[in-house]
């Protein structure tokens, strides 16, 4: 995407970039939720500080005359100012002193749209960050039938990424619910870029990036390549969820790119000779109980056996689950045909407060 990441942090990643390369950002961004605009940084140590620092900010570029601004998360960190809620309030209204002196009136009317904002102080120091998304950037418009407790679009991409997989190799989802992980990676597969579908709320700013966007959607429907021969499949023992997949894909013009099948995840045998399982089994917390979760996992050992060849690779709550599923720790069981499967190795996925574990396994050498 031609962006030099810059200060990393936990859950972050900064850049520097031009309007272009915002809208790019904006458009082809798979694992990203959100992009934000660093809007101003500037010393808060006490509240004259933070609202003279926000009050600074040139806060009508980004919001107009109608438009509704809503600072939206606070948080404080190492600092002597930490209640998110008089942050929020100081910071609300000095932006409104100063738009409502810009534009010539005494309240802003906020019959607009709407202007995202969230600030955080560090060590006394403000930064101030415009939400340039609107809704998530997880939310790629195509999934409108969701299933009970589906992955995140965003999440699921990063977990392809994580699996290892390459187009040039099958790729198979036995529990695919929905049709969440299938559908991200023939959007990868095929270079979809993942916000082609949707709008952004940076269009919509009087100093934003409208005619950026179309020209960075219009570069990408450019680089779409529907002639590779890539081989994506998904099923599930829910018709109902099948049903669902077909629809999702069908929005996400990647319908006719993926095969959609019933079946139960028991019965399920491979269609090549290698490829990728990569997959979200039902689990406790979220679906069923937690011992039908377990019986589930246990289950999955014979799943192994039966695509010996093939790299595993499940999103799981346990993060035992190498050895639940009769896979020990970093132990290499042999056989008389030599070693049969390497250790499970796992990656942690921390998704706002939940947590869950990448079990990646290594096909075999037989």
């Amino acid at each position: 995407m031609g962006l030099e990441p810059g200060a990393r942090s936990a859950g972050r990643v900064g850049f520097e970039a031009d309007k272009a390369g915002l809208a790019k950002a904006l458009v082809g961004l798979r694992t990203v939720d959100r992009l934000f605009l660093e809007a101003g940084a500037f010393p808060a140590g006490d509240f004259d500080e933070l609202f003279d620092g926000i009050k600074s900010i040139p806060w009508e570029r980004w919001v107009g005359p109608d438009d509704r601004l809503v600072i939206e998360k606070a948080r404080s960190l190492y600092s002597r100012l930490d209640a998110q809620s008089s942050i929020q309030a100081v910071s609300q209204k000095a932006a409104y002193d100063r738009l409502c002196e810009k534009y010539g009136v005494n309240r802003m009317p906020e019959t607009g749209a709407t202007v995202l904002t969230r600030i955080r102080i560090d060590k006394n120091v403000a930064t101030v960050e415009l939400d340039l998304c609107g809704e998530a950037l997880s939310r790629r418009g195509y999934r409108k039938r969701p299933t009970e407790a589906p992955l995140k679009e965003s999440v699921a991409a990063a977990v392809l990424f994580m699996s290892g997989w390459r187009r040039s190799f099958p790729l198979y989802d036995p529990f695919c619910g929905s049709g969440t992980i299938p559908i991200e990676a023939a959007l990868y597969a095929f270079d979809i870029a993942p916000g082609l579908g949707r709008g952004f709320s940076w269009e919509l700013m009087p100093d934003g990036g409208a005619r950026d966007v179309a020209l960075a959607k219009e570069a990408a429907r450019n680089a779409v390549n529907l002639d590779r021969d890539v081989t994506i499949a998904g099923s599930d023992a829910d018709q109902a969820a099948l049903d669902a997949a077909f629809a999702n894909a069908g929005l996400a013009k990647v319908g006719d790119r993926i095969r959609f099948f019933r079946a139960r995840a028991e019965e399920a045998a491979p269609f090549a000779e290698k490829g990728f399982i990569v997959t979200d089994p039902p689990y406790g917390k979220r679906l069923g109980t937690p011992a039908e979760a377990d019986a589930l996992y246990a289950s999955l050992g014979a799943f192994a056996e039966r695509f010996d060849k093939w790299q595993l690779c499940f999103v799981v709550d346990r993060e035992d689950f190498g050895s639940f599923a009769d896979r020990r720790g970093e132990e290499t069981k042999p056989d008389r045909r030599g070693p049969r499967r390497a250790a499970w190795k796992k990656s942690k996925i921390v998704d706002g407060a939940e947590t869950r574990w990448l079990q990646r396994a290594i096909a075999s050498s037989r």
